[in-house]
């Protein structure tokens, strides 16, 4: 494993930590706007912010990169919107074990797609982190009866598989800023031709509070978008997938931190979760030595 495989893995649990951070903002900001509304303003304001990244240069961003991040820009379109209103009728950690569904989407969808066989070990970490993120968010909360909210999550967990996949796919040919810049400019030109043929189910308020909420939703979105591009180019989308998995660990402890207390079953997911991604970190096996077996790019 070389230095630049390990900084690229740090990068994507710190990916993780702010991307854990965002259910309890985004359910915030739904008391003072349309699901849509939010994701219109949230990701203009993530391109501005990388547009000044890149001094203005988008004339140097190649039709390749503008294609890529179409492709991907579509599938976070379909993530956020749907996530989003799905959390209209949810709770955030019913959201957020809903969610976490890609980690077992991703290694299905390589195979059904991609043809790509995960390694036993692979299969193995794949497994621990699920049953992890099952203790840990409580799924007896999931009824499925009645609970559109719930199944419009769990698309969203698929189409969320399938945006990693795409950017595995697509992150070595591009260069990560304007990757970012293509994939937020296409997730904001999508929302806002939606609310052209759209009412939004309530009206929107432009409140403090939510305009702090958009800001901090786009500068997070900004960076784990940019992220998760350079690091793919490094790390296959299998174990970019167990990284991941971290997220309802650190939504766990910034709960926790916040006065919500962690019972036996958190816990105890916890330490799977963590185990998973150590486990998958520790040593490579002969195989992944060779060509990590999750990597599809």
């Amino acid at each position: 494993m070389t230095d630049r495989n390990i900084v690229a893995q740090l990068v994507l649990v710190l990916v993780t930590f702010f991307w854990g951070s965002t259910f309890l903002t985004l359910q915030i900001a739904l008391r003072w706007a349309d699901p849509i509304v939010i994701v219109a303003m949230r990701f203009a304001l993530a391109s501005f912010i990388i547009f000044c990244l890149l001094k203005g240069r988008i004339d140097q961003i190649t039709r390749y990169e503008w294609k890529a991040g179409f492709f991907v820009g579509c599938a976070i379109f379909g993530v956020y919107t749907l996530q989003t209103i799905g959390l209209q009728s949810i709770p955030s950690s019913t959201s957020a074990f809903l969610s976490g569904l890609y980690v077992a989407f991703v290694p299905l969808f390589q195979w059904l797609v991609f043809k790509v066989i995960p390694s036993t070990s692979m299969i193995i970490t794949v497994i621990l982190a699920f049953i992890g993120m099952t203790l840990f968010a409580n799924p007896f909360a999931v009824s499925f009866t009645g609970q559109t909210g719930e199944w419009i999550t769990v698309v969203s967990a698929a189409i969320c598989a399938a945006e990693i996949l795409t950017i595995s796919h697509f992150a070595k040919g591009c260069r990560p800023l304007p990757l970012s810049f293509t994939q937020l400019v296409t997730v904001a030109a999508l929302a806002l031709i939606t609310l052209l043929f759209y009412t939004p189910v309530r009206p929107t308020e432009l409140t403090p509070g939510l305009i702090l909420c958009v800001s901090m939703l786009a500068a997070i979105v900004g960076f784990v978008q940019f992220g998760i591009g350079w690091a793919l180019k490094y790390v296959s989308a299998i174990r970019a997938t167990l990284i991941y998995a971290l997220e309802p660990v650190f939504a766990g402890i910034i709960g926790w931190l916040a006065g919500e207390r962690l019972g036996l079953s958190e816990l105890t997911g916890a330490a799977l979760i963590v185990g998973a991604v150590l486990l998958t970190a520790w040593k490579p096996t002969k195989r992944n030595l060779k060509k990590d077996s999750g990597d599809v790019a």
